[in-house]
């Protein structure tokens, strides 16, 4: 009777460009026009020109479906020409290899990611000890001979332990378990590309930490990645996390950070 929970099937978009305060054009499109996502890299074509998407609000169309607006805040795409010798990294590390990716039917109430995101903050069976030492190392090299005051000079990419969690056996009910999970993901995606990573997953804590990875065929999590979102409360978590690790001989590391979380090392309580 009073329109709560109305799923609009007509949206007003907003174009804005970059840097200016008012639209440059509006315009009513049928939601079907509209992506799942804008999460994704996206380009559009707008009188005989084309626009890279800088952000929209809201930027899902579960989203824009519910407020029956959208904002897209766009910018003329540019060719820029550097010295090659004057590009640098703006990470010390990233992992060596990717997921396999597959096609959706839809990119709705999908987790969307950078590539550089993944593995980056991830959960590794104890029997990695050495491994890990071995990793981190590399990557203090890289912040003491590669850095510079706006990125590094090179970065190490991580390529000794290929498979994170081998014999851990962890089940997504397991993880389930161990964690509150208030939103279950339907995939993941890099925001590169509109496909998702096959067996994907991902669920989010009250807490604001999301879990997120891949299981094997079996059902298995083979990779565990975290993250935080802007909400994320660390000592909501922190026992939990610190008991999971124990639980399952695991150790978490923040690659970037040179963070080690687990036995003989740090409590996730210390994680920043």
């Amino acid at each position: 009777m009073f329109g709560f929970g109305k799923k609009h099937q007509t949206i007003r978009v907003k174009f804005i460009e970059s840097g200016k305060a008012e639209a440059f054009a509006q315009v009513d499109l049928p939601i079907e026009r509209l992506p799942d996502t804008f999460e994704i890299n996206t380009t559009l074509h707008i009188a005989e020109e084309d626009w890279e998407v800088v952000s929209a609000v809201p930027p899902q169309k579960a989203q824009f479906e519910k407020t029956g607006t959208l904002d897209i805040t766009l910018c003329k795409p540019e060719i820029t020409y550097v010295d090659p010798s004057e590009i640098l990294f703006s990470l010390p590390t990233i992992n060596d290899e990717l997921p396999a990716l597959e096609n959706p039917p839809s990119m709705e109430n999908v987790m969307v990611v950078l590539e550089d995101d993944w593995r980056q903050c991830e959960f590794i069976a104890g029997r990695y000890h050495n491994e890990i030492n071995q990793e981190c190392q590399s990557v203090i090299n890289i912040y003491d001979t590669q850095r510079v005051e706006s990125g590094f000079k090179t970065l190490h990419v991580r390529k000794i332990i290929t498979h994170p969690l081998t014999e851990t056996r962890i089940t997504l009910a397991a993880l389930e378990n161990a964690f509150t999970i208030e939103h279950r993901y339907q995939a993941v995606a890099f925001n590169n590309n509109a496909s998702t990573i096959i067996n994907s997953f991902a669920v989010k804590s009250p807490s604001g930490w999301i879990f997120w990875g891949q299981t094997d065929d079996n059902g298995d999590i083979s990779t565990l990645c975290l993250r935080q979102s802007e909400t994320a409360d660390i000592s909501a978590i922190t026992g939990q996390i610190d008991a999971f690790i124990a639980d399952n001989n695991l150790y978490l590391i923040d690659w970037i950070q040179v963070f080690v979380c687990g036995e003989g090392a740090a409590s996730f309580s210390q994680y920043s």
